[in-house]
């Protein structure tokens, strides 16, 4: 990467990171953030890949389904209210990224994000099929992106997976680790 690409990625992602800090004063702090993943981000410079966009990963969440979502024009909307956002995935590929499907279940009780092309048997949304890209291995000035998944809801609803910086399932009682999709700008 050239000396000139280097400081433009630096100079845009602190742009972007100051941008989503305003919005985040507005909802307060990243949604699943911990404290120790400001204070990771301090001691290691972030380091944008060529060919990244960065792009807000929000979460949304509609009746008691929590899902993430990249944001839309401002015409339109996604059902539900926005809770906040959880970091910055890649509009387009880079090197050493994988894509994040936007999936929805066969009862299409849970909208979920996934690694699996296949959406793990479940239906792949037909638009937007791809939240976004996020690293496969951790890169400075990334944070793990996990899945977890909350357990017991009422009426018919058993389930909701739902993404977070936070390892412990940002306390979420009943929910369960599913492990690391990948790692994400914050």
């Amino acid at each position: 990467m050239s000396r000139m690409s280097r400081v433009f990625s630096f100079a845009f992602l602190g742009a972007a990171i100051s941008v989503c800090q305003v919005a985040g004063a507005q909802d307060g702090l990243y949604v699943g953030d911990e404290g120790n993943a400001a204070a990771a981000m301090a001691v290691q410079p972030a380091s944008v890949p060529a060919g990244v966009q960065l792009v807000e990963l929000e979460r949304w969440i509609w009746q008691d389904i929590m899902y993430s979502v990249r944001p839309v024009p401002s015409h339109m909307t996604h059902p539900g209210r926005r809770q906040g956002v959880i970091g910055f995935v890649s509009f387009t590929e880079f090197e050493g990224s994988v894509p994040l499907f936007a999936c929805v279940a066969n009862d299409y009780s849970d909208h979920f994000t996934s690694r699996d092309p296949g959406c793990e048997g479940h239906i792949k949304k037909t638009s937007d099929p791809v939240t976004g890209h996020i690293a496969a291995t951790q890169l400075p000035g990334t944070v793990p992106l996990y899945r977890c998944m909350r357990t017991g809801l009422g009426g018919r609803r058993w389930g909701d997976h739902f993404d977070t910086t936070s390892a412990d399932c940002e306390r979420k009682y009943p929910a369960n680790f599913e492990g690391i999709l990948g790692y994400i700008w914050h």
